[in-house]
């Protein structure tokens, strides 16, 4: 890998240009089985519903700043969606496989731009794109700010690369400076899990400029600040997200930091309850999980399970990788050792942010992986290189990637689809619950009971997602949350806890627990009431599943 200028070629279209409409077109394919019955899930109820308020006020963008007081640009991105799509789903999921799309175009030709050989290139940022650990930013309204920070990310690293290039115009230098400062601050204002790798990016590049620039020239100086006013920047947009929020918690407690050294290596880590850095989960998280997904996947094409469509666009997938794959166009000779470095690298700057705010759960399908996305970059390069150092030639290297790709498509097409199909159950619970529900006053709490919160890692309602849709339904504010493991009757009302935060609900005339498939409806106003509900209600049976994981598939 270098990072001199990306080879020229004279014909025209040039390898590179097929290879980026080729992952276009594959990134928007693979959407095609889902895209249309998606819906909205978990928090995005919440937000709708603060939204359809502050339009009635005409306050839409002022409430999303204080709702995203922590990520201004998530806030801003979210309500410009909402204000251009209300409540119809499709446009936000459209516009989302769109910044998908453009993600990987701008990951692939960085790779290029790096000197990567373009098969590499290819192959990582195919493997990248069919990742589980990208199945719910895919879906999920309210984690579209990821793909659009890893857009913005990008877009920082390719300015800087030019950076490093121009000339010595200062005036050129110092618009090229702004661009790559601006979009990285506004990278780190959508979500933060990228400010790291664009740190390092920025440090690299100084450190191969200061090499190659005579000792005395004002050039090194010049990268040397740069470098300190982009880092800078960037750090303090993340002081201020961190104080803002207050995740982070005490973060001058040395014992937190010994505790998370030894929740690193702890090998009883438990995935489905327990969050913080640890090992043992990477490794399940981010190579077992795929490694097998992949085994599932082909096993489900093989053996007709995944369904015509998916079935015959995984063949059309495979057949394109392999083509542009094992079609030489002047590629330059590939670089395992370095890609795996630049991979490990880009693993661990990926979790870095995550030794400060000490909040990530590690599972390859359910809504938490979205914070998983950044090292997955890391992850995607270090298959890659594997597969180069495993293949004899050329062909072999182009038929493992193309296997891999059809077999990760058809495993991503089952996740996916289990998100596609929870829409359908929520609505039968919202259709109910406005005939059920027509005499419920306004700000009072309904308690959904007889509700499995998840579908597979889809969430169908698990928590206060209920009363943002409820609200909506309704047409007036509803407070609401669901019967669950974590709830607890007490002598003054119903205790629960999600995310380890605690609810409590006190008895009244305005708590009620409401069960949408039998049509039922029970007061809650006394502890007598509550008691001679829960002692003779009927348990529903769901599949097991945990907070933010949803159920293992």
């Amino acid at each position: 890998m270098s990072l001199a200028g990306a080879p020229g070629h004279g014909r025209w279209p040039s390898p590179q240009l097929i290879d980026t409409i080729c992952l276009v077109a594959i990134t928007i394919a693979s959407a095609m089985p889902y895209l249309p019955r998606l819906g909205f899930y978990s928090d995005d109820w919440g937000y709708l519903a603060s939204f359809t308020l502050a339009l009635h006020h005409n306050s839409l963008f002022s409430s999303a700043a204080s709702i995203f007081a922590g990520r201004p640009v998530q806030g801003f991105y979210l309500a410009l969606l909402f204000q251009c799509f209300g409540l119809n789903p499709l446009g936000y999921h459209i516009v989302g496989t769109v910044v998908l799309a453009a993600s990987i175009w701008l990951l692939y030709f960085l790779l290029i731009r790096l000197r990567v050989a373009r098969a590499q290139s290819l192959a990582a940022t195919l493997l990248f794109l069919m990742l589980p650990q990208l199945s719910t930013v895919r879906v999920w309204y309210s984690a579209g700010q990821i793909t659009l920070s890893l857009a913005l990310m990008l877009v920082s690293m390719h300015v800087q690369l030019s950076f490093s290039r121009t000339g010595k115009s200062r005036t050129g230098k110092a618009v090229r400076l702004e661009l790559a400062i601006g979009a990285a601050v506004l990278s780190v204002g959508a979500y933060e899990i990228f400010a790291p790798l664009l740190v390092g990016f920025a440090a690299v590049l100084v450190l191969f400029w200061w090499r190659s620039s005579p000792r005395d020239s004002r050039t090194r100086w010049w990268a040397a600040l740069s470098c300190v006013a982009a880092a800078a920047l960037i750090l303090a947009a993340i002081a201020y997200k961190v104080l803002l929020s207050g995740r982070a918690g005490p973060i001058a407690d040395p014992n937190r930091y010994i505790g998370g050294l030894r929740q690193l290596i702890r090998p009883d880590y438990d995935w489905r309850v327990d969050s913080g850095l640890n090992i043992f989960a990477m490794a399940q998280a981010y190579f077992w999980a795929p490694v097998k997904g992949w085994w599932t996947g082909a096993i489900s094409l093989v053996r007709g399970r995944s369904g015509f469509e998916v079935t015959v666009l995984a063949i059309v997938i495979a057949a394109v990788t392999f083509r542009r794959l094992v079609a030489r166009d002047g590629d330059n000779s590939p670089e395992p050792k370095r890609l795996l470095l630049v991979g490990v690298a880009a693993f661990l700057l990926g979790h870095a942010v995550f030794m400060i705010v000490p909040y990530i759960a590690f599972t390859s399908t359910g809504i938490d992986n979205r914070t998983q996305v950044a090292a997955a970059l890391g992850v995607a390069l270090i298959f890659t290189a594997i597969l180069s150092v495993i293949s004899i030639r050329r062909t072999m290297f182009a038929a493992l990637v193309a296997l891999i790709t059809a077999a990760a498509f058809a495993r991503l097409s089952t996740i996916e689809n289990y998100w596609a199909e929870a829409p359908a159950l929520q609505q039968r619970v919202l259709t109910a619950a406005q005939t059920d529900l027509r005499d419920v006053p306004a700000n009072s709490t309904v308690i959904l009971d007889g509700v499995c919160p998840y579908h597979g890692p889809a969430i169908v309602f698990e928590s206060w997602d209920a009363g943002g849709a409820l609200t909506l339904a309704l047409g007036r504010p509803i407070n609401a949350d669901l019967v669950s493991s974590r709830m607890s009757l007490t002598p003054k009302g119903l205790s629960t806890s999600i995310y380890k935060m605690p609810d409590f609900y006190p008895y009244s005339d305005r708590l009620y627990v409401y069960q949408p498939y039998q049509h039922r409806l029970v007061h809650l106003d006394s502890a007598a009431a509550a008691k001679a509900y829960f002692t003779t209600r009927e348990a529903t049976l769901c599949p097991p599943g945990y907070v933010a994981r949803g159920v293992a598939v």
